[in-house]
């Protein structure tokens, strides 16, 4: 359980991140300013880390799960 509420702590960060920049998503949407290149970067990278540390809290889940099931017996 630890190491899942540690992954959801960096989930948090990434979607912070997100929430600081959105207004320069939207700021481009409205005026046409461009979004610059290291937010564009940054933004893609919280999304893909966001995506893959979802799977993993899955996968120790599930885990997590079995385990109880084989415990239980």
């Amino acid at each position: 359980m630890d190491e899942i509420n540690k992954l959801q702590g960096q989930i948090l960060e990434h979607k912070s991140y997100l929430f600081s920049t959105d207004y320069v998503v939207i700021r481009e949407s409205e005026t046409g300013e461009p979004i610059p290149d290291e937010v564009k970067v940054n933004r893609a990278i919280a999304r893909s880390e966001i995506n893959r540390l979802e799977l993993e809290i899955e996968e120790l889940e599930k885990q997590v799960e079995a385990e109880s099931e084989i415990v239980q017996l």
